[in-house]
């Protein structure tokens, strides 16, 4: 559809073929011929990741079968294209080869969704010189577009494009110049994607999972916080159908961190909303972050199935496909039990009422004694008193290694990523990605610690419930024996370099950076 070879513009709207021939030169300088039609359906990620790495994946579908191609943002091919008898959903689903390769490591475990699908008519048109002989050709198309989510086709702008002929260049040319000089009609974009993405009313990266909040120094506490939120309360709208469908695991994931997020900075920014609606909304966001729980946990175990298949010698690899089917067979009931949770008058209810809460100006019930002082101050007061809530329990657990306490730790470390989150943008980027990189360092091992023991104990329930007397289960139970060694293996790992890692973030130069950017703010307030 975007061939680099010939040049396209854009026309005017209600142009046809008939119109078009008119302009060259009627019918003795232009000859109408034949039309086809082809549907062009663009795929991503929910939250954009071929877009993110400038990629375009597109299913072409004509009377001669479906085409899959993947092109970079100016229209020209990554690979070469392959032959789509089906819509692309899961990627390791696409036809082998290098398409599916570059999707597959892009995409990971998110499934690919149909962004856009444009509906094309292209008719041909000859322009011929004085002998009738054909110098140039033309290929206008009309074209339209739609989505799940809208009610009726959009309309794109009509376009043509000017193909040479071979001895006939300098025709084509001559041409192309009375396009753009005379005719004043602008060059066509190489793609049309963000054409067709814009006229469904959505702009390419409009979802993403990362907290990208811009406040304002001196705006009051209580509004920055509203802010937060709202973006919040947004991401978790945005992945209830999705979660709700389990299209993918991630938006189950995201609908939990934003859940999560949410009930930290209640908890976090204190004295900002009234008392009463802090531990209202903390309870009942607790409740939804209970009823995804089970699901969550399933979802993880399903992921990491391969990676245990892997760890264990390749003649018991198939001992797991028991487990396997438990996992999938539990997933089922609690999929479906979270789809009704999260459906119920109760999930509309907390969302519905959030909203209005966050949207009332101002808020109801009594402000807090913080609201109104600047954003700044607060973020930098609590920002530092969880670091050195961190740093004394860090030091402890470096000195004892409880796992009960590596456990509370890593809470206190998350509750401080968040609040770094939540107000890096009043701070100098710079400084705060060094903090949060050490910070990111600390927390992978200490979720590695806790996740693995988890994950073993998980795991000896599972062998619990098959039959101890089912011969056929054996070979099961011994497999997740097996499991269950290597993740207590790396668990211990895992200690092992905590000590490292606490070391790091708790250097005089970071305790520096932190001192520098939070403990100043607070004083000065």
């Amino acid at each position: 559809m975007n061939d680099p070879t010939g040049d396209s513009f854009l026309l005017p709207q209600r142009t046809d073929p008939e119109r078009l021939a008119k302009l060259v030169g009627g019918p003795q300088r232009c000859v109408v011929d034949e039309s086809l039609s082809f549907d062009l359906t663009f795929f991503d990620s929910f939250d954009w990741r071929l877009h993110a790495a400038g990629l375009r994946l597109m299913r072409l579908v004509s009377s001669e079968g479906g085409l899959l191609r993947l092109k970079r943002e100016d229209a020209t091919e990554v690979v070469d294209p392959v032959e789509s008898d089906v819509e692309p959903a899961w990627p390791a689903q696409l036809p082998g080869g290098l398409i599916r390769e570059q999707v597959a490591a892009l995409l990971e475990m998110r499934v690919l969704l149909p962004v856009v699908s444009v509906h094309c008519r292209v008719t041909e048109l000859r322009v011929l010189n004085e002998d009738a002989k054909t110098v140039a050709r033309l290929q206008f198309l009309a074209m339209q577009c739609d989505s799940a989510a809208t009610q009726e086709p959009r309309m794109l702008w009509p376009r043509v494009r000017v193909l040479p002929v071979l001895g006939y260049e300098s025709e084509c040319q001559c041409l192309v110049d009375h396009f753009a000089g005379e005719m004043e009609w602008p060059y066509a974009p190489a793609c049309v994607f963000d054409e067709s993405v814009a006229a469904i009313g959505r702009e390419p990266g409009d979802y993403s999972s990362k907290l990208t909040l811009k406040l304002k120094h001196q705006q009051h506490a209580v509004g920055a916080l509203r802010k937060i939120l709202l973006t919040l309360l947004g991401t978790i709208e945005r992945n209830l159908a999705g979660t709700r469908a389990n299209l993918d695991s991630e938006f189950l994931h995201d609908l939990r961190v934003a859940t999560r997020r949410t009930r930290s900075a209640l908890s976090q920014v204190k004295q900002v909303l009234p008392d009463s609606i802090v531990e209202d909304y903390k309870q009942r966001f607790g409740w939804l972050g209970q009823v995804t729980g089970p699901t969550r946990d399933l979802d993880v175990f399903l992921l990491e199935l391969p990676r245990y298949r892997a760890s264990l010698p390749a003649a018991m690899a198939h001992d797991l496909d028991a487990l396997e089917a438990h996992l999938l067979g539990t997933h089922k009931t609690e999929q479906a039990r979270l789809k009704r949770k999260l459906g119920s008058a109760e999930m509309r209810t907390l969302l519905d009422d959030w909203r209005a809460v966050l949207e009332a100006d101002p808020p109801p019930g009594d402000p807090g004694l913080y609201a109104d002082l600047p954003i700044e101050l607060v973020a930098a007061r609590r920002i530092w008193r969880m670091y050195r809530k961190v740093i004394k329990a860090g030091r402890a657990v470096t000195t004892d290694g409880a796992p009960e306490a590596m456990h509370e730790l890593r809470k206190d470390c998350k509750k401080l990523r968040y609040l770094l989150e939540f107000f890096r943008s009043l701070f100098p980027d710079s400084h705060v990605k060094k903090i949060v990189r050490a910070l990111k360092n600390l927390l992978d091992i200490l979720g590695d610690f806790q996740d693995l023991e988890v994950q073993a104990d998980e795991l000896r329930g599972f062998a619990a419930a098959f039959a101890p007397d089912d011969p056929a289960r054996l070979r099961t139970v011994m497999a997740i024996g097996a499991l269950v060694a290597d993740l207590l293996r790396h668990q211990q790992a895992a200690h092992e370099r905590f000590a490292g890692a606490f070391a790091d973030f708790d250097s005089a130069g970071n305790r520096a950076e932190f001192k520098r950017l939070f403990k100043a703010e607070e004083s000065s307030s």
